[in-house]
């Protein structure tokens, strides 16, 4: 007798199979299954590709029961995902439940406590026995997800923007956050001159109504501000590369870049603020800082004080070891865990069910799973 747990996001879909004694039987990974993000018919596709391997050499009818930690729930139809998973042979009902309650399991065996995600978003809530009843921020890039990678990303642009603005280019932040810039428009061909806002015919790159850059020059002196250029000098500014001889043209480039891709691209700045932080850097200490108190403080909205239930710490920005998960562990004065893999959990909760293991098995079972995830 088997049991299944998979972990879908958006970008993967991952697949467990595990027996009676906790041992790993079978595993498979797929592009993402988020149907909010790709649609049911695609989500499903890419599930049901996961699932293949991870049930290679064992009859799909053994399997007595499976739970699918999955974002975007609400958006799936479920006689697609139904027909999708009677295809793959499997019999038992799968508990389709949201991210939260999967990613605390990830980190603990607890019936209650509090969880952490920092992704590219930010959201926190209170579990009890493994469902959220109180949840905190997730409200997306533009309005909410503090302290996330998001903004850790916008604030480090922000920062840098600024900086080379006042013709400060000496700073780790700033040069790696030009760097990483320079790179993506060297790799995908961007051209910086195209940045205009269709919708009503103004340039809205650098936020300004009293210059025109739809050919990438500043009409009020002239300068060529398209590749950072200041006259006849190289594409970073100088022929030596770095720092800018036009720091105000250096920004504008990030800018145009920033404005002419999607703001959650911005995500992937986060790794240089906590790069630059252990360097010393400090506007990226700064950062740092604040991401951790807003952390915290979405954590707080959830969680009584006093409180000593364990914190469980999830998603890349807090389970890679760094500045802003040291400074968020030390802002949260209570016990805290990191979680581990999410198809790991969702097995084990599959696993306390169809098993019947009360709370001193699940607590050994946990360990083993988790343990070898």
């Amino acid at each position: 007798m088997y049991v299944l747990g998979l972990d879908v996001g958006g970008t993967s879909s991952r697949a467990l199979l595990i027996d009676a004694s906790g041992r790993r039987i079978g595993y498979g990974k797929a592009a993402g299954g988020n149907p909010a993000a790709h649609g049911t018919g695609t989500a499903a596709a890419n599930i049901r590709r996961a699932l293949e391997p991870a049930l290679l050499g064992v009859d799909p009818a053994e399997v007595a029961g499976a739970v699918i930690g999955m974002a975007g729930v609400g958006a799936l139809d479920r006689a697609v995902f139904d027909r999708m998973w009677a295809s793959a042979g499997l019999r038992c009902v799968p508990a389709v439940a949201g991210d939260l309650g999967v990613a605390f399991a990830a980190g603990t065996a607890e019936p209650r406590g509090t969880v952490l995600i920092a992704g590219t978003g930010a959201i926190a809530a209170r579990i009890e026995d493994g469902e959220p009843t109180a949840v905190s921020d997730g409200l997306g890039w533009l309005l909410g997800d503090q302290g996330s990678g998001f903004w850790l990303g916008r604030e480090a642009a922000r920062a840098a923007v600024r900086a080379l603005s006042r013709g400060e280019s000496d700073g780790l932040l700033t040069r790696l956050v030009a760097e990483e810039i320079r790179d993506s428009d060297n790799h995908d061909g961007h051209d910086v001159r195209d940045g205009q806002d269709s919708r009503d015919g103004q340039d809205s790159r650098d936020g300004q109504d009293s210059r025109d850059v739809r050919d990438g020059r500043d009409v009020k002196d002239g300068r060529d501000i398209r590749d950072g250029q200041d006259g006849p000098s190289g594409r970073d500014g100088r022929a030596g590369g770095w720092p800018p001889v036009d720091g105000r043209a250096e920004a504008i480039r990030l800018v145009v870049h920033a404005q002419g891709h999607s703001p959650l691209e911005l995500a992937r700045l986060a790794p240089l603020v906590s790069r630059a932080a252990a360097a010393g850097d400090l506007d990226a200490m700064k950062i740092v800082a604040t991401a951790a108190g807003l952390l915290c403080a979405t954590v707080a909205e959830v969680r009584q004080e006093g409180e000593d239930t364990p914190i469980v710490l999830a998603g890349s920005v807090l389970t890679s070891e760094g500045p802003v998960c040291s400074a968020v562990r030390d802002g949260l004065g209570a016990p805290t865990a990191l979680a581990g893999d999410g198809a790991a959990a969702a097995a084990w909760l599959a696993a306390k069910e169809a098993f019947g293991l009360d709370r001193e098995a699940a607590a050994r079972f946990h360990r083993r799973i988790l343990r070898e995830a």
